[in-house]
This record gives C-alpha cells, structure tokens and sequence, in this order.
C-alpha cells in the first residue's frame, strides 16, 4: 500500500495523517495536544500507557488506566492507540485485511529488549502470517544525529546486528542506528522488505518536531497514533 500523507491544521498546530476507509494513522507536531486530537476523531476513545523504555505490549481491550508499556495492538474498532515519542522510533503496524493494526515505542533500551519479537510472536498467536504484515517508522532521531557511549554498544554485544548499527565516530562514541536494528530484527523473523516503509524524518534536525535531545529533556511529545474503522 502506497503511504501518501495529508497536513492538516488543527488550531495552531498541524497532524500528518494517511486515511483510507479503513484505517487512520499519522503524527503531530508541536504544540499539539490530545483534545485536538479527540475533537478530530469525533471524541474516539483515545488508548495511552505509562511508557517505560520495555518490552511489554498490550491488546486495547485490557489497557486500564496507569498500565505501564510500550506497544499497543487494537483488537477494537474505533478506538485510537496513542504513542509519545521525542526522539525514539513510533513503529506503526496494521495486516492486509485490517484485523489488526497498533504501534510500538522503540528506543535503544526497547531495541535491546526485542519489543518488535514480541510484537511478532504475539501476532503469531493471533494467527496473522509474517507475509501480511505492513510497518511504518514514524519521525524519529536518525544515525547521524544518534551519538551513544561505549556502554550501549558493549550492551548489544550479543546481538547479531551490531556491527550493523554502530559506527564509531570518536573514542568510546559511537553513531547509533536504531532503526536499522529493528528493520534487521524484522526482515529475520519474516518481515517482507517491500513492507516496511519510513519517514525519513529526523526529529533532531527538523524542529517542527520535538526532540529530547536537541531540546534537553523536554516535555513536548509526538502524538502518533493509529485507528481502524
């Protein structure tokens, strides 16, 4: 499927977001809040977790408030998964037929914990095949703006990829490319190439979009989210 994304203003801030007739997802940029969101989606339910850098997925029918993971898979029409992310990867995924669809958070810590495996197996489990799968990567920090110590590269060291996503660039630094891990980590575990798309939008370098990094530890968020009718 061809991903041809729409901006659309919404007060004085914008969301990205394809649609069909039967499913909706995209990103916001700055300043964006939940309620515009809502208001888009006619008062949808919207489904968050506590995210905390793992590798725990959960299905929208058991979200309940304060659940604490990184992914969500809608088993729910009309509900809308909701992923913040300032830096980290929003991995957007959805089946042939639309059955199911949902999102991940993948930072360097989810990464090391496989939360895309286990997105995989727990699909697996629902019966859907590897081969009608389709991802997204959503804005995310890119490898030449991704600088990590020599811990985080001594961390994956048994981790097949790993000359595959580290670059030294200084002593003890290296250049950090996370989303080439998770399309590695994918591919292996049957992910069809040609289903696999990207952004190839670095949150550091373009400042429409919030960056942990280049902004310091800061507050703002990008709102991705994804809805089947």
């Amino acid at each position: 499927m061809k991903i041809d994304f729409l901006r659309k203003k919404i007060n004085d801030s914008f969301v990205n977001f394809f649609e069909n007739k039967n499913i909706a997802f995209g990103y916001t940029e700055k300043n964006f809040n939940l309620h515009d969101l809502s208001i888009y989606f006619n008062h949808s339910d919207l489904i968050e977790l506590e995210q905390i850098h793992s590798n725990i997925i959960f299905q929208s029918s058991q979200v309940e408030y304060g659940n604490k993971g990184d992914g969500i898979i809608l088993d729910q029409k009309n509900k809308i998964a909701i992923i913040k992310t300032a830096d980290c990867i929003p991995l957007f995924f959805w089946d042939d037929i639309y059955s199911y669809g949902g999102i991940i958070h993948i930072g360097w810590r989810g990464l090391y914990k496989e939360i895309e495996l286990n997105l995989i197996e727990l699909l697996k489990n629902k019966s859907i095949k590897r081969g009608n799968l389709n991802f997204f990567f959503g804005p995310s920090i890119e490898k030449d703006c991704y600088e990590v110590d020599q811990n985080i590269y001594t961390k994956f060291k048994d981790k097949k990829y790993r000359n595959k996503i580290f670059f030294a660039n200084k002593k003890e630094r290296y250049l950090m490319d996370i989303k080439r891990g998770i399309s590695y980590s994918l591919k292996k575990s049957g992910i069809i190439d040609e289903k696999i798309t990207y952004s190839k939008i670095c949150t550091f370098c373009d400042k429409r979009f919030p960056s942990y990094r280049r902004d310091r530890e800061t507050n703002l968020r990008i709102y991705n989210f994804l809805i089947l009718k």
